[in-house]
């Protein structure tokens, strides 16, 4: 005689508990100072990547446009997009940004600052 033992799968209702609760997870250390620049005579703010959606994050590392769309308060757009800057002194920028919050170059692996 053999028994017939069924076998549930797991599903997310019959597990026993949350492996990680994101709802509850609080950022080690706090955030770091903002890293203000000025162009212009104007001052600007940009956001923390680590703060920053992942998937928009993922979509503005492909395009320097998206990328100071999203880090820029919506407030500052027209100005900043409306001012001429050149690549040498935006390359400045970008390295001045990634020094501040410690990511790792482009070129360096898991250069995505998640």
């Amino acid at each position: 005689m053999s028994e017939d033992v069924q076998k549930t799968e797991p599903t997310v209702d019959n597990l026993p508990a949350t492996a990680l609760d994101l709802d509850a997870l609080e950022r080690e250390g706090g955030s770091p100072v903002p890293f203000v620049f000025q162009l212009s005579g104007k001052r600007y703010l940009l956001s923390d990547p680590k703060e920053i959606d992942w998937q928009d994050l993922v979509s503005a590392l492909s395009s320097p446009y998206m990328f100071f769309k999203l880090m820029l308060p919506a407030d500052d757009h027209e100005q900043f997009f409306s001012t001429k800057v050149p690549s040498w002194k935006l390359n400045a920028l970008v390295e001045a940004y990634i020094k501040h919050y410690g990511l790792p170059n482009a070129g360096e692996s898991n250069a995505l600052p998640l």
